[in-house]
């Protein structure tokens, strides 16, 4: 580890960041290693977690433990945080960002095995990942849970109605695990993100970033950097009085009744 990250916010903690292969999460787990956290980096396919992992250690000398595993499988999340108790035992961090993007179907076109899919990640593996971590979590008496939402539950997109719906389940379940759970030292508080820049912009159609920025009231989209920022901020001491809270980071577009073009 380096001198930097043995003196950074989270020497000393673990954490465990589920889909952190490639994108923001990757972003998230990478700060996590910067800050000194030993990260389980979670991810579905195996070689990818590997690939990711090696350059963590390579890079920032960190503690990285790999962790793949099928968030859509109960027996999969069960092995997964097997996985952390026999490693030591301790989790100070779970950062539930694992995703189905469900895009692809108009409300009246989306069959009943597709909304299971994008619910059986988004919200049934965020709920069995934060079952898992509370049990580590409660024999601590401490810990932070932090669940990664979308602006999505409350302006909805078209043909992405699944998928919404998983959002704002979400935001729900934030809630009620910070009402159980607060009471035995575990906060638990969401990140509502809007647009973030990854690749995927880097294959949009002419014009269409530009148009998504101007109906941005900050000008711009988020960096996977800038939502790692506020998941760390969360989960940090600065963050202790703060349980149940949605931390809207998406450059005010949830703040406008209509985009600057309607």
């Amino acid at each position: 580890m380096s001198a930097a990250a043995s003196n950074g916010r989270f020497a000393g903690r673990t954490a465990l960041v589920t889909g952190a292969t490639r994108h923001t999460g990757l972003a998230i787990a990478e700060a996590f290693v910067r800050e000194g956290a030993r990260v389980f980096l979670n991810g579905r396919n195996p070689d990818d977690v590997a690939r990711e992992v090696a350059r963590l250690r390579r890079q920032y000398n960190g503690d990285v433990v790999e962790a793949a595993a099928d968030l859509s499988r109960q027996e999969a999340i069960d092995a997964l945080f097997a996985r952390v108790e026999s490693e030591g035992g301790r989790l100070d961090v779970l950062v539930n960002n694992a995703v189905d993007q469900g895009v692809g179907h108009a409300f009246t076109e989306t069959p009943r095995d597709w909304l299971e899919e994008v619910f059986r990640v988004n919200v049934f593996g965020t709920f069995a990942c934060s079952q898992g971590a509370a049990r580590i979590m409660l024999r601590q008496r401490s810990g932070a849970i932090v669940n990664l939402g979308s602006n999505t539950a409350v302006r909805a997109l078209r043909n992405r109605s699944a998928y919404v719906a998983s959002k704002g389940a979400v935001e729900a379940l934030t809630r009620a695990m910070a009402v159980e759970l607060g009471p035995a030292g575990i906060r638990v508080n969401l990140v509502v993100a809007g647009y973030i820049r990854t690749t995927r912009w880097d294959h949009l159609a002419p014009g269409v970033a530009e148009r998504r920025r101007s109906n941005i009231p900050g000008g711009r989209e988020a960096t996977g950097e800038e939502i790692a920022e506020s998941v760390l901020f969360l989960a940090s001491a600065a963050a202790r009085p703060i349980n149940g809270a949605s931390l809207v980071v998406d450059g005010g577009s949830s703040a406008q009744l209509y985009p600057a073009d309607a």
